[in-house]
């Protein structure tokens, strides 16, 4: 049985960073770099953002893609604060159910739809061990930010250069009640043991069960429960299905970028550039 080796770069991603190189603000660093980066990126995820008003009826999903489908383009914020909590705890049933049923992607040539454990945790150790999540209180100096979909993000990112199926990628949201924060992400990839959580939060990979339980518990008193969401792993935040773009990452739409301006400091820029760096990796290896 051949088996992929995801460890390595794609060539794919060679030319990352190919572009007219402009000087910006920060000279040191060059957009070629790290904007290039991040548009190559969102040209292969295959997001498809879903727009219109939430149906309801969550628990009658009969599958992931479905289930989002009745999200509309809403927040998912809004949504678990102006449904009836018993509409709240059906949802969460059924999403259980949905993620631990089979699941199948359309086959793509040269994408892994179910990638081996020791693999997603290839993943995960990439996410870890990023030079921003390492450096977090860099980005994050008032703690006010949390960067939980930033570490999404770079999940996503991470499995997605080393051709996991842009279908066996997701994201699992969480909102409510929960003290400090209203609401939570996490990337998923679909495993040969089925769907993994990575989340550094845990410190390891987890089961979509037991990372729903853990968060669970968060609730506060006499609050809402906690609803849970499953959507593509394209989208950025809980509040409309925008896909990653320079906005929201680089606070700039425009090919100047100025550190001093961005809300997140740098923490997307310096990862993209980060990413770029690996583009000399030779593809990845069967056997």
């Amino acid at each position: 049985m051949k088996k992929i080796i995801i460890s390595l770069f794609v060539l794919t991603f060679i030319g990352c960073s190919s572009g007219p190189v402009i000087q910006t603000a920060t000279p040191e660093r060059d957009v070629a770099n790290f904007r290039t980066c991040f548009e190559l990126m969102a040209d292969i995820m295959g997001y498809k953002p879903i727009y219109g008003s939430a149906t309801g009826n969550y628990d009658k999903a009969k599958n992931l893609a479905e289930l989002e489908e009745m999200y509309g383009g809403e927040s998912l914020i809004e949504i678990q604060r102006n449904i009836p909590n018993a509409e709240i705890l059906a949802n969460n049933a059924n999403v259980r159910k949905l993620l631990n049923a089979p699941y199948k992607v359309e086959e793509m040539k040269g994408k892994i739809s179910s990638v081996p454990t020791k693999d997603t945790q290839t993943i995960y150790d990439a996410m870890e061990n990023s030079n921003v999540n390492k450096n977090h209180h860099c980005y994050d100096t008032k703690g006010t930010i949390g960067f939980c979909f930033g570490r999404a993000t770079i999940a996503h990112m991470e499995a997605i250069v080393r051709e996991v199926h842009p279908d066996a990628v997701k994201k699992i949201w969480i909102a409510g009640d929960m003290g400090v924060w209203g609401h939570h992400v996490a990337t998923m990839v679909h495993t040969e043991k089925g769907w993994r959580v990575l989340d550094t939060n845990q410190g390891r990979l987890v089961t979509p069960d037991q990372w729903i339980d853990i968060y669970m518990k968060e609730k506060q008193k006499n609050a809402k429960d906690i609803m849970i969401y499953i959507t593509q792993a394209g989208r950025f935040g809980p509040y409309d299905t925008r896909s990653y773009n320079a906005i929201d990452l680089f606070n700039t739409n425009s090919d100047e970028f100025v550190k001093a301006k961005d809300y997140f400091n740098g923490y997307f820029h310096d990862y993209f550039q980060s990413l770029d760096n690996f583009k000399n990796k030779p593809a990845v290896q069967k056997k």
